[in-house]
């Protein structure tokens, strides 16, 4: 088996922050654990994985304009995914549409920002993600 390119990331060192994390990337953005290896791999990437790694502070870690640990796409039903993200309790930094894509910013359990882009604005489910209090039109 080949080991796969992980991403180290940042985990507060607090009591069920493991708890939380693992919750968040297995349970909530469905990345798939390799037990042998004792890391999660990212969906759809079967040479990409994270693994978690203690800090005592993410916030120096994310200080410049909360950047983002990493971005992912998503290739269409960006507002459906939104909406079943915020349905599981993920917290939202920002949701935008641009003239050319959907733009979203999450929060893990430690406050690390991921972000999400879609350049397509179909929704299978017509969902309608405008109202709530992060959107923004920046069109």
């Amino acid at each position: 088996m080949t080991k796969p390119f992980t991403i180290h990331i940042p985990m507060l060192r607090k009591k069920g922050m493991l708890e939380k994390m693992d919750a968040f990337y297995e349970g909530v953005l469905k990345y798939e654990r390799d037990p042998e290896l004792n890391i999660l791999r990212v969906t759809g990437h079967r040479d990409l994985a994270i693994c978690f790694k203690y800090s005592d502070s993410i916030a120096k870690i994310n200080a410049r304009d909360r950047e983002a640990l990493y971005e992912f796409f998503i290739e269409k039903n960006f507002p459906s995914f939104c909406q079943k993200l915020k349905e599981s309790g993920v917290e939202f930094d920002m949701l935008a549409r641009t003239p050319a894509s959907y733009f979203a910013r999450i929060l893990d359990p430690s406050g690390n920002s991921v972000e999400i882009i879609s350049e397509s604005f179909e929704d299978d489910f017509g969902v309608d993600v405008s109202g709530w209090d992060v959107y923004q039109d920046i069109g």
